[in-house]
């Protein structure tokens, strides 16, 4: 299911990008985004409830069911031959990746728990240097690379990449903290904490088309950094909640981090986008979605390094520990929103980039 969501998103992207003109594509980018976030949002609300009533095994058959029956309708609404072109494929580059990658969110994840200086750990981090450097020198070398370095000369473009990794590595910890501060400090149960948890994509969903509109408007970037600024704020007030936190406390945190998300998402593709040939547009939207979704998942698992090394060993059984603990981490993350935020205004995205025209 995850491959098929790295591989049906980024497509969409591209295809949405392509198929209108540059004073529209905000818009549509911001539609789409719109989309996306309700599909999330009922999501925690769905699972909430498939939870209470079946547990776990209702949940993956109910993503079995719709995953198919989308697959279906996608197999039949896109049909034709498409355009076809014969590439050459970056083995060495994908074997470095895939040994360098994982190998650091092994040392990250066990880091805390094995002690840094373990052996496990320590052998964890050299697989990883060696990976991910080795995978650095090959696409370097390479002459049809799974990452073209060459396109980072683009200062709008490689922007908009830098502040997809932070805003994901802000964000994405969110799944996973949230649900269990709710449940393990304020004692919610699985319906109310499915719905609470709604409050975040639903903002996602009702500030994308704004941004949209905004960016097709105004300054791309100037909307970007407003989303980027609302993100980092909400960071900071999530590392704020405790023990004694209201409920319309959360939701307002909430509610200003999906509204963050979804005014920077829009905006910042738009940006990208605008930074690149037609022709390269599919690369590009590989791009922004394994960037976003690998540094979500770094981000996830620095957040709960941070968490066991604050918490532990009463992390998991005590509330207020539970809460120290996340206070601690997400109080660390907010510098990389604030480097993102220092990325976004020193890039001079306000100018309009030369390629634009081209599409």
């Amino acid at each position: 299911m995850a491959l098929g969501l790295a591989m049906a998103l980024p497509m969409s992207t591209a295809i949405l990008a392509a198929s209108f003109a540059p004073e529209r594509r905000g818009r549509v980018l911001g539609l789409f985004a719109s989309a996306v976030a309700i599909g999330r949002m009922t999501g925690p609300a769905i699972g909430g409830l498939l939870l209470h009533l079946g547990g776990w095994p209702w949940i993956f058959w109910m993503n079995f069911i719709v995953g198919f029956g989308v697959a279906v309708a996608v197999s039949r609404i896109f049909r034709g031959p498409g355009e076809i072109r014969r590439e050459t494929f970056d083995i060495g580059g994908a074997l470095a990746l895939l040994v360098g990658y994982p190998a650091l969110l092994i040392s990250l994840t066990f880091g805390a728990s094995l002690g840094w200086l373990s052996l496990p750990v320590l052998a964890a981090i050299l697989v990883a240097a060696v990976g991910l450097a080795s995978f650095v020198w090959i696409e370097l070398h390479c002459a049809k690379p799974l990452i073209d370095v060459a396109i980072f000369k683009q200062h709008m473009l490689a922007a908009a990449l830098l502040t997809v990794v932070c805003s994901n590595m802000l964000s994405q910890p969110i799944a996973l903290a949230a649900p269990l501060y709710l449940q393990n400090v304020l004692g919610m149960t699985a319906i109310p904490s499915g719905l609470l948890l709604a409050v975040m994509p639903l903002a996602t969903a009702l500030a994308s088309p704004i941004s949209g509109r905004l960016a097709d408007r105004f300054d791309a970037g100037m909307v970007s950094n407003i989303g980027m600024a609302m993100i980092v704020t909400g960071i900071a007030c999530y590392s704020r909640l405790g023990t004694a936190s209201g409920l319309a406390v959360v939701v307002v945190v909430l509610a200003l981090l999906g509204g963050g998300i979804g005014f920077f998402t829009p905006a910042n593709q738009k940006i990208a986008f605008a930074s690149v040939h037609q022709e390269d547009f599919g690369v590009l939207a590989a791009m922004l979605s394994s960037f976003g979704t690998a540094a979500g998942t770094v981000g996830t698992t620095i957040a709960v390094a941070l968490m066991e090394i604050s918490g532990r060993p009463r992390l998991w059984t005590d509330g207020a520990a539970l809460t120290s603990a996340q206070q601690f981490a997400f109080a660390c993350l907010v510098p990389v929103g604030l480097l993102a935020l220092i990325i976004g205004l020193g890039s001079g995205r306000g100018a309009r980039p030369n390629v634009a025209s081209k599409d």
